[in-house]
């Protein structure tokens, strides 16, 4: 009698584990997805840049994280609340690059790739172009 209690118990949780597999945990369980990711790569060369340091923020100011790209300009950030961010990268040598709008939904996993300009290319602009005024005057 009491192998027929336990095969009846048994049976009787199995479809009941199932549907619980099935249905998953309601949302309860972290995903293994990125809520962003992306690449950063330099504006004139297309080229990956490595160690930009990428700061994220809620509009709100609730949580900030920070991150840095790897060696192929590839960045992933985990779990962030859901809402509208902020994304900053900064890099010496890089302007300052900074979005807004950015929103994040729940288990969506968002792509972001950024283009960042080189401060250098931007002086050498800047140093010839009053020179070329002075010829043309």
């Amino acid at each position: 009698m009491r192998g027929k209690k336990s095969y009846l118990l048994l049976a009787a949780l199995l479809p009941l584990s199932l549907l619980t597999k099935a249905n998953g945990d309601n949302g309860n369980r972290k995903s293994t997805e990125p809520a962003i990711q992306g690449c950063v790569a330099d504006a004139s060369t297309k080229k990956p840049v490595q160690g930009v340091t990428i700061s994220i923020s809620t509009t709100k100011g609730q949580e900030k994280k920070e991150f840095t790209t790897d060696a192929s300009g590839n960045f992933k950030i985990p779990q962030m609340p859901v809402g509208e961010v902020i994304i900053v990268l900064e890099k010496k040598g890089y302007k300052t690059t900074r979005r807004e709008g950015i929103v994040i939904r729940e288990g969506v996993s968002l792509k972001v790739n950024f283009d960042i300009t080189n401060i250098k290319l931007e002086e050498e602009n800047d140093v010839f172009h009053p020179f070329l005024r002075m010829m043309e005057g």
